[in-house]
């Protein structure tokens, strides 16, 4: 293992405690199908940035996106209220179905996520005492619902709706937490299907990330995000000596597969590499994460890839701000 000294000093006394940063050597994005008892497994590097570190990155920016369009409203809210918006986090590992209509429309509903509220409000009581309360909105199995239309991708408007479990905690430095203005019963309100417009547009922004990635672009009519992650030309080896050329069939059947395939979706996380403080070098040097495994299923058609992150790091010795004396070990 490479080790290498970010600051000078190195000869200085005194061993300060220092940290362990890692430098990317690696970064690979993979696809895995399968296919009527087939496997096919493939990569490319991430500094080609192709269509599968595309989808992938589309696909898990997804909470980020529902997260800042939740906080722009919310903190509206909260601040209409008399209260200051301390920030909104959403997290999960989200599911994400599809669903095909003879109607000429597309269910697509997300599920798995929650999303915390934090929100501040002090003041004077009566003119003589004084309190500072923080409150705590939970919303947790929260699920999303919308439509779209097949013929064009277009998210319907008035067409979108979310539910969620909520609970409201309220943390005070005096007896006096009762007086906190009701801004948790304003977002509950909102969390039970009585979402403003401004809402809806960020939700559907959300789910039309997932849509645009798997099925369509826009202004295109088509399955380029999938012919993309399965292009044509990839051919999966059948048990017993067969082949199936996917890919090609993928490109050649859009328009059937568009109006006839239920989509199952599973968000993983990416891979979060982090500073390592101590002495001793971390011991992992490889890792990897399953970003998001689809599933698709049409009659007479039935497939699964799975999208997944693969990095090598060296660990890098670096002394902290302030302590240019520390040494490696």
């Amino acid at each position: 293992m490479r080790r290498a000294i970010f600051l000078a000093g190195l000869l200085a006394a005194g061993a300060a405690q220092a940290d362990w940063a890692p430098k990317v050597i690696s970064n690979q994005y993979w696809a895995t199908v399968n296919y009527g008892g087939g496997t096919l497994a493939y990569g490319e590097d991430a500094k080609a940035a192709g269509p599968l570190q595309q989808t992938v990155s589309q696909l898990l920016s997804v909470p980020y996106t529902l997260q800042q369009g939740m906080n722009e409203r919310v903190s509206q809210l909260v601040s209409q209220n008399g209260a200051s918006f301390l920030g909104g986090t959403v997290s999960g590992n989200p599911s994400i179905t599809i669903r095909p209509d003879a109607s000429g429309v597309a269910y697509i509903s997300l599920s798995g996520l929650s999303y915390q509220v934090r929100s501040q409000y002090s003041g004077h009581k009566w003119g003589v005492i004084s309190y500072s309360c923080t409150n705590t909105l939970t919303l947790s199995n929260i699920v999303i619902n919308a439509q779209y239309g097949t013929a064009n991708g277009a998210m319907q408007d008035g067409k979108t709706g979310m539910t969620a479990s909520t609970s409201s905690s309220t943390d005070c430095d005096s007896n006096l937490s009762w007086i906190l203005p009701v801004v948790g019963d304003v977002l509950i309100n909102k969390a039970e299907g009585k979402i403003d417009s401004s809402i809806q547009s960020h939700l559907q922004a959300g789910l039309a990330q997932v849509k645009d990635a798997l099925l369509y672009k826009p202004g295109q009519n088509m399955l380029n995000g999938l012919s993309g992650v399965i292009p044509p030309g990839k051919v999966v080896s059948l048990p017993g000596g067969g082949v199936f050329p996917l890919g090609q069939y993928i490109q050649n059947n859009a328009s059937y597969l568009l109006g006839n395939s239920q989509l199952s979706i599973q968000l993983g996380s990416p891979i979060a590499l982090r500073t390592v403080p101590g002495t001793s070098e971390p011991m992992t040097s490889d890792f990897s994460s399953d970003a998001a495994t689809i599933s698709l299923s049409a009659p007479g058609m039935a497939f699964t890839v799975k999208l997944s992150q693969r990095m090598s790091v060296d660990w890098l010795w670096r002394c902290p701000v302030g302590n240019p004396g520390c040494r490696i070990p």
